[in-house]
């Protein structure tokens, strides 16, 4: 596992008093709430405030106080220590923990997930492939079998993957 987590990326600044914009990588933006320190770019900020509303999550570092400050940040991860972050749900995982894990299908090495698309309905998982090519697929509870964080592996079930997968050379 990562020692950092990222939940989110610097969108714009909002306002001139150094406030940002954040795009988060989060199902649930009120974990914004809870933040007490991230890093961007390297440095380490305290969170002075979020807020959530319908146009977004914005969120107040200190010491950056000011327009120009906030547009250094701009498209720079917003990341956390892995034991600031929120805990998440039983079944649930940080996509970073999920990029890079090897996919096994029928108890074989399968492909490598290298993405994580985030859609309302369910997250769409991007994997290539050990033979060559890729495959996209729906991350449903029918198709992921067993997610093994510490080992690395997802286990996929062969029948309903060829169901709902999306394979490209």
């Amino acid at each position: 596992m990562k020692s950092m987590v990222t939940v989110g990326t610097v969108a714009k600044p909002q306002g001139i008093k150094g406030e940002i914009k954040v795009n988060p990588l989060t199902d649930d933006n009120k974990r914004f709430f809870d933040l007490k320190r991230v890093v961007i770019g390297g440095a380490e900020y305290s969170v002075a405030s979020a807020r959530v509303t319908p146009a977004g999550v914005f969120i107040k570092l200190t010491g950056v106080d000011d327009r120009n400050a906030a547009e250094l940040l701009r498209g720079r991860e917003i990341r956390v220590k892995r034991e600031d972050a929120v805990p998440l749900p039983e079944d649930r995982y940080f996509i970073a923990d999920i990029i890079g894990c090897r996919l096994i299908r029928n108890g074989k090495p399968y492909g490598t997930v290298k993405d994580v698309l985030q859609y309302s309905s369910t997250d769409i998982y991007q994997a290539a492939l050990d033979k060559g090519g890729s495959v996209a697929f729906p991350a449903l509870k029918e198709v992921i079998e067993k997610v093994d964080i510490e080992k690395g592996e997802i286990y996929v079930n062969a029948e309903k993957l060829a169901e709902v997968a999306l394979y490209e050379d």
